[in-house]
């Protein structure tokens, strides 16, 4: 049930993606890079196997943690 909810979460998402990028055309290469990268994380949910669901979930839990710290860095250094 939870993989069915996460599934049509991101599908739904995607749908918003491509409806932004048919409303602002401007916008389309950051929107095609995010409708990209959603259809990606949740097609991981299509993963029968639990132990690389799992570790590509770290992984990607870490990911989101070290791009966090970098941002921060180039904002405290006032690069952004």
């Amino acid at each position: 049930m939870i993989r069915e909810a996460i599934l049509f979460g991101g599908v739904l998402y995607i749908l918003i993606t491509i409806a932004q990028i048919i409303d602002r055309p401007a916008i389309w290469p950051a929107g095609i890079i995010a409708a990209g990268m959603l259809a990606i994380v949740t097609a991981f949910y299509l993963l029968r196997d639990e132990h690389r669901l799992h570790t590509s979930e770290i992984v990607a839990l870490w990911v989101a943690v070290l791009l966090f710290m970098v941002y921060g860095t180039l904002k405290y250094g006032g690069v952004l």
